[in-house]
């Protein structure tokens, strides 16, 4: 049996534990034995309680100034600590270190640029896994994350140049053991995305293996539809974000009836923000007994709740917050099944965005058509999925 390393370094979703400690177990329980590296230290005692052994992955220092609109996979990573070339170098030598302690059979990487980098010098094999944003296409230069605006190729390239540059540098200026091309760096034995190719804010693409997305919807407080209006909306918001009571005020509005989830909400906020038609809980709750049964589901476009709404076939009105979130709300919007408000633009009257897309006959035939796609698509069973090809690619 092999010795499997499962790093995490970017992104602050929880969707990432939630995808790296059910494989992990998984694998453990076909014999293998799994280390987890965290970026976050807030989850180590959650996988220590496991049995896993649980190391901080090294991290970086953001610039003193950052892009606030970054144009590729290079300039996204520029923003993350890749401009420092000093920094890269202590974050690879600290992987290295890491790989000496552990001697990993192979390294998982979950948005883990930097240990991928290192396995890769190390000659250590790496599978990604991921949801689309964190593994960028084999494309050179490395795709324009912003087409609706497009950027000329000479810029993109400029930026992958910058990235090559500060790795470079970061491994003594070696030629021979950094690849003439930014794609290059983030080469892989296997990709894996837990998602939906419709998702995917890269797709079509090649060289990736869809295992589908994954979690346990039955997480959280079991929460039922109440009475008998035809139309019932289901919404997950941020509490801490702009908008967030233009959005609620425009969804108590609606002739529906509407459960909110907003977790981190003061409880007696909810209270007082709930209405006769319109029940908010400061908490997370079941998916289950819900979007079968909804009419509307409004998000932020994280990629693990627009897959659970796909699945049902139920329209969704997207609210991103951030880039990853925009990209993959324009992916489902092109579909038909849904629309987008734009963060950088005036906010609409949420009532009558909302009222009018409940409304919309051709986005519910569009949501159905998903819904029966992806129907009967087992989110456990994608964990299992994606345990059995890293132990396959092991085995091999």
């Amino acid at each position: 049996m092999a010795r499997v390393l499962i790093a995490w370094e970017f992104g602050g979703d929880l969707g990432h534990v939630r995808r790296i400690v059910p494989i992990a177990r998984e694998l453990r329980a076909m014999g293998h034995e799994v280390c987890l590296a965290f970026r976050n230290s807030a989850f180590i005692d959650l996988a220590r309680a496991e049995g896993f052994d649980t190391f901080i992955a090294p991290l970086h220092h953001a610039p003193a100034q950052m892009s606030p609109s970054p144009l590729n996979f290079s300039d996204l990573l520029l923003n993350l600590g890749f401009h420092d070339p000093r920094g890269v170098a202590g974050a690879l030598r600290a992987w290295r270190s890491m790989f000496d302690l552990l001697a990993p059979d192979v390294l998982v990487a979950d948005y883990s640029p930097t240990a991928l980098i290192a396995a890769n010098l190390a000659r250590i094999p790496v599978v990604t896994i991921g949801t689309g944003f964190s593994v960028p296409p084999f494309r050179d230069p490395l795709p324009d994350l912003r087409p609706w605006s497009p950027t000329d190729p000479k810029v993109l390239r400029a930026l992958d140049d910058r990235l090559l540059d500060s790795v470079r540098r970061a491994t003594g200026g070696s030629g021979t053991a950094i690849p003439g091309r930014a794609c290059e760096l983030f080469e892989a034995s296997a990709n894996l995305l837990c998602t939906f190719h419709e998702i995917d804010p890269f797709s079509p693409r090649d060289g990736v293996e869809y295992v589908g997305p994954q979690g346990d919807a039955s997480s959280g407080a079991r929460v039922d539809w109440a009475g008998h209006n035809r139309r019932r909306v289901f919404a997950y918001l941020k509490p801490r974000r702009n908008r967030f009571e233009a959005v609620l005020s425009g969804l108590a509005a609606l002739d529906a009836e509407v459960i909110v989830a907003a977790p981190g909400l003061d409880g007696e906020r909810a209270a007082a923000a709930s209405t006769a038609s319109m029940r908010v809980f400061p908490e997370a709750i079941n998916l289950d007994p819900l979007l079968p049964e909804a009419s509307l589901c409004v998000s932020h476009a994280g990629p693990g709740l627009a897959a659970r709404a796909m699945a049902a076939g139920v329209p969704m009105a997207l609210l991103p917050l951030q880039l990853e979130q925009f990209l993959v709300a324009t992916r489902i919007e092109s579909s038909g099944a849904a629309i987008v408000s734009n963060p950088e633009r005036p906010a609409p009257d949420y009532r009558e965005w909302f009222g009018d897309f409940l409304a919309n006959e051709s986005a519910r035939e569009a949501a159905h058509v998903l819904g029966e796609r992806h129907r009967g698509h087992d989110f456990g069973q994608a964990i299992r999925r994606a345990a059995g090809r890293i132990a396959d690619f092991v085995a091999h």
